[in-house]
């Protein structure tokens, strides 16, 4: 595990990526083991904005043909679904900068993952080769 400074450090260098698992996020905030209030009060809006999205779209459908219900239901769905995912990993991150015990949970927890992003981790790519064209045979 990377302790928290080289961790601040390496993401402000730029030498160091994150990924956040949200539906792992999610289910701990439901058990109750995040005690953090910034990330707490956040999760639990997103809980309550669901079920209200979920309201306002099936009042919609009644009021608006079939096929511009599901389209406008997709889309919303789509939508706040990826401004979730987006969202819930962006507050980890700044939270995991920010506060070195939250770091330590995220990072036992496996919610936040890390991983070198230096050039020199690339793979070497062999030179390419031109190949010669096989002659075929007329039938």
């Amino acid at each position: 595990m990377l302790p928290h400074k080289e961790f601040v450090l390496a993401y402000e260098n730029g030498s160091l990526g994150c990924s956040v698992s949200t539906l792992l996020t999610l289910r701990l905030f439901f058990a109750g083991k995040i005690h953090e209030k910034k990330i707490s009060i956040n999760l639990c809006l997103w809980s309550v904005g669901f079920p209200g999205l979920i309201t306002a779209l099936v009042i919609g459908s009644f009021h608006f043909p079939v096929v511009w219900a599901v389209f406008g239901t997709v889309v919303t769905l789509t939508i706040y679904v990826l401004a979730f995912f987006y969202w819930v990993g962006e507050l980890v991150l700044s939270t995991a900068l920010a506060n070195q015990e939250f770091y330590e949970f995220a990072t036992a927890q496996r919610v936040l993952w890390t991983y070198s992003d230096d050039e020199k981790n690339f793979p070497k790519l062999q030179k390419a080769l031109p190949m010669r064209r096989t002659r075929r045979t007329p039938r």
